[in-house]
């Protein structure tokens, strides 16, 4: 699966790369692009329109990716790249913050002690019922009563 997006993002940067400038081309090592045909996939065929921008083209998310690193690495300038990878670092901070909260073993164990002790209050919580007797347990206890007044 990893191979696979990476081999179908590989020919659509290939693609775009074959449409761009020589001269922004030639800034990327060739020992980078060299790694993109060998990872490139032979059974994807890409149907770009190179006459939309980048955003508006439907490109795989892997694609963007790679991309992206082209452009931080070799075709941006360096206050360019310093404010990237700044966003990339908040972004991944952020990514993580998450993660530690939702995966935070003190809170995972507090959450299973309150759903206990929740369990545990409704076990030990008991209602109140009237109790009702009913007509032939009047009449019987009524007539013990006079039984027991005469004695």
């Amino acid at each position: 699966m990893f191979k696979e997006q990476y081999g179908e993002a590989a020919v659509e940067v290939l693609d775009i790369l074959d449409n761009t400038k020589k001269e922004d081309v030639e800034k990327i090592p060739q020992s980078f692009i060299k790694f993109l045909v060998e990872i490139a996939s032979l059974d994807y065929k890409v149907n770009l329109d190179h006459t939309k921008t980048i955003e508006e083209m439907n490109l795989k998310d892997k694609t963007k990716e790679l991309l992206g690193y082209i452009y931080i690495k070799w075709w941006s300038y360096d206050k360019e790249k310093e404010e990237y990878i700044k966003q990339i670092k908040e972004i991944e901070k952020i990514k993580e913050e998450k993660i530690r909260e939702k995966y935070n073993p003190s809170t995972i164990f507090e959450n299973k002690q309150l759903k206990n002790k929740e369990k545990e209050n409704q076990n030990k919580t008991f209602q109140m019922v009237e109790y009702k007797e009913n007509i032939l347990t009047k009449i019987i206890n009524k007539i013990k009563s006079l039984f027991s007044r005469r004695k």
